[in-house]
């Protein structure tokens, strides 16, 4: 690595830049030819066009962690002729009433023999099969039990720098450590024993010196025993917990508003080994599972340090609010690194039956210091002190085609919270989906996560419904409605208020390889501003208006077109509008594979940004927000180097028009380009 950090603080960045676009060419061009053997590559299109379409702006999703779940299944299938439900119900982008048509489908005709045959279940379509047959196999045979799988070892690195210089590393310092982003992951997975470790330093964090004598700034890792009966699981160390519908506690990726209308609602419930880089948001310490017929107890305890605004008040140290950057680069973020810390004791205890699922959790958080927010209005009801509890009962409950679930949940002040749905379908073409949450002001849990429209879990009651229908053949119609109301005066809003959303999209697939679609939607939601006497509430109404088409001009070579234009209006109006076209090749075998972007953004300002998700590393997520005018390009991809080792690379550059200097404060850039560097090398064993 240190010989990494030297190349890249004495070369130049456009020396850098041409170096790393011809030895990725080098690198792609010796290796098509000389390895073959069965490619692991192929579900990452499909997969990240479903993850696209599941993201949702405020950018808060932790799709890393479902990534690395989804990457660690298709590597270990599961068993479809063979799963039950909860088997079943990992398959994150299956909804319960698809789940149950296989169950249903096995029993009355019985074992699936290919993605064709799942093609023919209701509810599913040629492309969500194909995107399912990656993640299972149909044979028992073809694959080992989970009792008898080899062991698999796995070490990634990851290397990247922002190539122009900020004004945080420039004379006089505020940064403490280089520019340079290193990241370190270590797998190991067996029959009954799972073992991972992270380590990562960001960019502008020291390493193996100064407040990091001891290296990266973040470690993280977890030991996971399952025996090959599976009555019980222990985790060790790192785990993220989900329950419910989240109103208590859900960590992780959280199922919300998005273009995959029907699916709503959190299933996939339990204890899981952390595997994502995020410094926020999981705990540590050791969590069990323990199954005696269809009972299931699942207890956890916890104790992390957490980052936090320290300050004094009445001869009492007390923190104002937690950091969940994960920034430790100045003498401000350093001093507030782990200077809280919590203790978190809880569990739930669960029913399955073959319909219905009942359950009961329980949650106890107690912080070293009291929280004492700051004295505004927007904060009377929130949690503050230095304890929390939370008690909620959830069900589940599926006949037919019909599928009902919802939680409801208390806490310490008697505040109430209940969330209630349904995914209903009537007929093969038709798909239904419904939520209606009702949380009161002095409901607070401090670490909920549910479908909710504020990102505090307090004062919302709102109605959520959603459809898919099939018209005709290889059309298709994606749209929601959700109307939602404050009781009281939000953090952004100067009154209590209540908005509106609305998602339309239409699908068309000409053909097997080729996908295009119409999409519109619209926001509209209360906003303070000045008045003349007093702030007041005027609505803040965002609209967009997209249109994409991906197909595949051979099997190798792969197009991807948009246009997306943005509008803005609240105390002011704004519009913008992108256009871009991707080009993406790979071998015969995905031994290598590139994929490239050139794309013309103009926008009025930020608050017409437009999202423009991009292919990444492995494990790795850019969904950057692009605004004001300029050209943003990348250029990434992988090369099998070996059977064993594999190497990715990106390069993105983006020139903005008109202006002399880009960021502002220590993110400061002076010109108008910004680029990013990233190499990652993955050794399996």
């Amino acid at each position: 690595m240190s010989s990494i950090n030297l190349f890249v603080k004495e070369a130049e960045p456009g020396f850098i830049l041409q170096t790393g676009l011809l030895f990725s060419a080098f690198l792609f061009c010796v290796s098509s030819p000389v390895f073959s053997q069965k490619p692991d590559e192929g579900f990452r299109p499909e997969l990240e066009t479903l993850l696209e379409n599941q993201f949702t702006d405020d950018g808060t999703t932790d799709l890393e962690q479902l990534y690395n779940e989804l990457q660690a299944l298709h590597e270990r299938p599961i068993a479809i002729n063979q799963a039950d439900e909860t088997g079943l119900a990992v398959l994150h982008f299956l909804d319960p009433v698809q789940v149950r048509g296989i169950l249903e489908y096995r029993e009355k005709y019985g074992e699936l023999k290919s993605v064709y045959e799942l093609a023919a279940i209701p509810g599913f379509d040629e492309q969500l099969a194909r995107l399912t047959g990656y993640f299972v196999h149909f044979d028992s045979k073809a694959l080992p039990t989970a009792s008898s799988r080899p062991a698999r070892h796995e070490i990634l690195t990851r290397a990247s720098r922002l190539l122009e210089r900020q004004t945080a590393y420039a004379d006089p310092r505020k940064y403490e450590g280089s520019g340079n982003h290193f990241y370190l992951r270590c797998r190991s997975t067996a029959s009954s024993f799972d073992a991972g470790f992270t380590a990562e330093k960001d960019a502008g964090e020291s390493f193996f010196r100064a407040s990091n004598q001891e290296g990266f700034d973040f470690y993280s890792g977890y030991v996971r025993i399952t025996p090959p009966d599976r009555k019980w699981s222990i985790v060790l160390g790192d785990y993220v917990v989900q329950f419910g519908q989240g109103l208590v506690i859900w960590q992780g990726f959280s199922l919300g508003k998005s273009a995959e209308s029907t699916r709503i609602g959190n299933f996939n419930a339990g204890v899981k080994a952390y595997t994502s880089s995020d410094e926020n948001n999981f705990m540590r310490g050791v969590a069990g599972s323990f199954n005696r017929g269809r009972w299931h107890v699942t207890p956890f305890i916890s104790r992390i340090n957490c980052d936090a605004n320290l300050s004094r008040e009445n001869g009492q140290t007390v923190f104002t609010s937690l950091q969940t950057s994960g920034y430790h680069r100045t003498a401000g973020e350093i001093d507030d690194k782990n200077s809280v810390s919590v203790l978190t004791a809880g569990g739930n205890v669960r029913y399955d039956s073959e319909r219905l699922s009942l359950g009961v959790t329980g949650v106890h958080v107690a912080y070293r210091y009291p929280l004492v927010r700051d004295d505004e209005p927007w904060n009377r009801y929130l949690f503050s002190g230095d304890r929390a509890a939370n008690l909620s009962a959830d069900y589940r409950y599926g006949v037919n085609s019909l599928y009902l679930f919802g939680e409801l949940a208390t806490n310490l002040h008697g505040g109430l919270a209940a969330l209630n749905g349904l995914i209903f379908q009537p007929v093969d073409q038709v798909e239904l989906s419904s939520v209606f949450r009702c949380i009161g002001r002095r409901y607070n849990s401090p670490l909920a996560s549910a479908f909710t429209e504020g990102s505090q879990v307090n004062d919302e009651t709102g109605f959520y419904l959603g459809g898919k229908i099939v018209p005709a053949a290889r059309v298709s119609l994606n749209m929601y409605l959700d109307v939602f109301r404050f009781n009281r005066m939000k953090y952004t809003s100067a009154a209590a208020g209540s908005g509106e959303e609305f998602m339309f999209q239409l699908n068309y697939q000409p053909t097997e390889t080729w996908q295009l679609y119409a999409r519109y939607f619209y926001e509209s939601k209360p906003e303070r501003v000045s008045g003349m006497y007093s702030d007041i509430n005027v609505d803040r109404l965002r609209q967009s208006i997209r249109v994409n088409l991906t197909g595949e001009i051979n099997r190798s070579l792969t197009v991807k077109s948009r246009f997306e234009q943005s509008f803005f209006r609240h105390d002011h109006y704004s519009t913008g509008f992108l256009v871009s076209q991707d080009l993406g090749y790979h071998t015969e075998k995905w031994l290598a594979s590139v994929w490239g972007r050139i794309a013309y953004f103009k926008t009025g300002d930020y608050d017409a940004r437009i999202y423009a998700w991009e292919n990444d590393l492995l494990y790795q997520f850019s969904i950057p927000a692009l605004y004001g005018e300029g050209i943003r390009s990348y250029l990434t991809g992988k090369v099998k180097i070996c059977e064993k080792v594999e190497f990715w690379y990106k390069v993105s550059r983006t020139w903005f028009f008109g202006v002399d200097s880009i960021g502002s404060g220590n993110s400061l850039i002076t010109g108008n380009k910004r680029t990013e560097v990233k190499f990652q090398m993955r050794f399996r064993i």
